[in-house]
């Protein structure tokens, strides 16, 4: 069976303490990307598909080839609102999964 290839990776976060405003969080990311790899990594295309109404969670679509760099850059570091890694795929539904026993 083939699989599909996306160019994209998908990366859920958990938002602390939680922001209504996507451009904050954006920012936040792309300063963190500044700090850990420099300016050429602050220009990451990026995109905010879903900001929770509570402002707790938000899921980002990068290029599959700089996921690892954001992930890395913003699990480091230390600015405001904090950001945690929840999940990541290339596949956008797996991240609807919840944490249930099957």
């Amino acid at each position: 069976m083939p699989s599909l290839k996306t160019s994209y990776h998908y990366i859920r976060f958990s938002v602390s303490p939680p922001t209504s405003d996507a451009l904050k969080i954006r920012k936040t990311v792309q300063d963190a990307l500044m700090q850990s790899f420099g300016l050429v990594a602050a220009n990451t295309y990026m995109d905010v598909l879903w900001l929770a109404e509570d402002g707790s969670e938000i899921v980002l679509r990068v290029g599959e080839s700089d996921a690892s760099n954001v992930m890395v850059a913003v699990t480091t570091s230390t600015s405001s609102p904090r950001l945690s890694v929840t999940r990541e795929s290339p596949f956008l539904p797996s991240l609807l999964a919840s944490n249930i026993n099957l």
